[in-house]
């Protein structure tokens, strides 16, 4: 996998009439077919925000304290052995992480680790197989990733 870490992109539109703001390490598409067979399960991670402003965004000192859950959440990937991280969207107040996840990764126990560290925060997890990947590819297309 890689021996350093990506580099992030960030991003923001509007999507049915409310922001959306997202955020990617740096994968190509060009990279998509390499990266599949490796990570064929997609973990939809969602974080309910507890305090967001009228446009569904997190308000900036709730925002600014979620540095750690964040960390937490994303970490493990760093070095795309266990997973790769396909997109955190941040919209109608929830910040969902998609994760493509390697098959021996144990996403239930992953998910109940950051319920146990973070138990004032709500969370929803669910495992989708995806070997196609066809959610980042519908993502990648949606909003022109190269």
């Amino acid at each position: 996998m890689t021996t350093s870490k990506r580099s992030w992109l960030n991003g923001n539109t509007m999507y049915e009439g409310f922001p959306l703001y997202m955020r990617r390490p740096d994968v190509k598409v060009a990279e998509f077919a390499r990266l599949r067979p490796t990570f064929p399960r997609l973990l939809v991670l969602t974080h309910k925000l507890k305090h967001v402003r009228e446009n569904g965004l997190p308000e900036g000192d709730y925002n600014d304290s979620l540095i750690t859950l964040g960390s937490c959440v994303t970490t493990p990937f760093d070095d795309e052995t266990r997973g790769l991280i396909a997109v955190i969207e941040t919209f109608a107040g929830k910040r969902t992480y998609y994760i493509y996840l390697a098959p021996s990764f144990d996403a239930k126990a992953f998910v109940q680790g950051v319920k146990d560290r973070f138990p004032d925060e709500e969370f929803a997890g669910k495992v989708h197989e995806d070997p196609t990947w066809k959610f980042f590819h519908g993502y990648a297309g949606e909003f022109q990733f190269a």
